[in-house]
């Protein structure tokens, strides 16, 4: 007779109607041999944790892959407004929409400045000139382990400053040469694509900018529209040739000298610059941050002392940087860094027009161009990337960027010091207080337009703002 009470069932065995009895003490993974014959739990309800709970960590997977593509994409196809992806800082809106366009179409930091250096020999021909000289500081940012910071000068950028190759009678404009030669070397964009912001502003016309109408009125009337039909002439004659055999045609190798920067650290921050100023002004920026400065105030008041000491050292008949000059900076996606600063030895070259267009120069001293970057030492620290018209004016808003902010550092009343120690001052500002005092007293002169300004980009991690100083009159570009 059988037992009146039934023997209990195995944990895994399937209930009425093949349902699994669901007990604390029953397991979420089912053994091996529990799913085998017509009772199993082998059916389709249950396949997708026969094995395990691989369901959830699958859906983590997935959305994590989902979350990571909408980041990815977001970098580098979304609003520029919030991930911007590169910038261009100059002194004419245009040539700094020329320089983001080529980021656009996918150029580097190179083929930036270039189109944008173009552009302003166009739209400023009072501070730079296709026979301008240059200095170029290029850097790989996220190579900076490897590579350092490369230094291009020609012309009369720096101290040596003679220039190599034909005769002046017969030779390549200047900057349009060593252009070529560094797209040659660097550059990614097609040449004529370089050429074509220029072109087009120089056959269908520019607005004339107020620094530009300042210092030729008669020329270039405010609120007017300028072409320079010559120009667009000769710029669409390059097209038809690539940037390499342009270079090799000009000796272009010969024109453009390869330096290594002049470099300085001073209270946490790194510099790096050009231009024949460039040790004065890394040692001014010195004595401003070491040690540190108590106000932006204090930091201009050692940087106008330290250059005046320097000027008064060489005396009356020293040979001081001069000239005009525009300074730009850009920086691409992939962290690549370019200053460039151009200029000519007077406002629109000292030289006769040619019949191409263009303007000869033939500068008798130095001039006075300053690139720079100034590295904040602390991880994902500020870096600022700097075309600098000036030494002095670099020097002094370097100082207050360094102990305040991008604009603030920028826009600030400078003090331009002149051969033998003289102080000049910008009209329309206030100028900074105190002065240092001049050993022997010297007397507060007013300084002459167009005034230097400064240009730059600033990333602080992943971030990118630029500013374009309003002494120049342009505007900060972001792609």
């Amino acid at each position: 007779m059988p037992s009146s009470s039934a023997a209990p069932r195995a944990a895994d065995t399937p209930g009425p109607h093949g349902g699994v009895e669901l007990r604390e003490d029953v397991p979420l993974k089912l053994s091996a041999g529990g799913g085998g014959g017509a009772g199993g739990v082998r059916g389709t309800g249950a396949r997708c944790c026969g094995d395990g709970p691989r369901l959830i960590p699958a859906a983590f997977a997935a959305l994590s892959a989902c979350i990571t593509l909408a980041l990815v994409t977001q970098i580098y196809c979304g609003d520029y407004e919030v991930v911007p992806h590169g910038s261009v800082a100059s002194s004419a809106a245009a040539c700094s929409r020329a320089g983001t366009d080529a980021l656009k179409a996918g150029g580097r930091a190179l083929d930036a400045a270039l189109a944008a250096a173009l552009c302003l020999a166009v739209v400023a021909p009072h501070r730079t000139s296709l026979d301008a000289s240059g200095s170029l500081l290029y850097w790989e940012y996220r190579e900076s382990r490897t590579q350092q910071p490369s230094l291009y000068e020609w012309g009369a950028a720096s101290v040596e400053g003679a220039e190599e190759g034909a005769p002046a009678g017969e030779r390549a404009p200047r900057l349009v040469a060593a252009l070529a030669h560094l797209h040659a070397r660097l550059g990614v964009l097609p040449w004529p694509r370089l050429l074509a912001p220029a072109i087009q502003l120089a056959s269908e016309g520019f607005p004339v900018s107020e620094g530009l109408s300042t210092v030729a009125a008669d020329s270039y009337p405010a609120g007017t529209n300028s072409t320079a039909p010559e120009l667009a002439l000769y710029l669409r004659s390059l097209l038809s040739n690539t940037s390499s055999e342009l270079a090799a045609a000009w000796n272009s190798s010969a024109l453009v000298r390869e330096m290594t920067p002049a470099r300085a650290g001073a209270g946490g921050w790194r510099m790096v610059a050009g231009g024949a100023g460039a040790g004065a002004a890394l040692r001014a920026l010195t004595a401003a941050l070491q040690p540190p400065p108590a106000s932006p105030d204090d930091a201009q008041l050692r940087v106008v002392s330290a250059l005046q000491r320097e000027a008064l050292a060489a005396g009356a008949d020293g040979v001081a940087p001069s000239g005009v000059a525009t300074g730009l900076a850009a920086v691409d996606r992939r962290d690549t860094y370019v200053a460039l600063v151009t200029g000519v030895s007077v406002p629109f070259g000292s030289g006769p027009a040619t019949s191409a267009g263009w303007r000869r120069d033939a500068p008798a001293a130095p001039l006075d161009l300053a690139p720079a970057l100034l590295l904040d030492a602390h991880v994902c620290g500020s870096r600022f990337v700097v075309g600098a018209e000036s030494t002095a004016a670099l020097a002094q808003a370097g100082a207050a960027l360094a102990a305040g902010g991008a604009a603030a550092g920028v826009e600030r009343a400078r003090v331009a010091v002149l051969a033998g120690g003289a102080l000049a001052l910008e009209a329309a500002r206030e100028p900074p207080a105190p002065l240092p005092p001049a050993l022997p007293p010297l007397p507060l002169r007013n300084a002459s337009l167009p005034y230097a300004a400064v240009n730059l980009v600033l990333q602080r991690g992943d971030a990118l703002t630029s500013h374009a100083d309003s002494r120049g009159g342009g505007l900060a570009s972001r792609f």
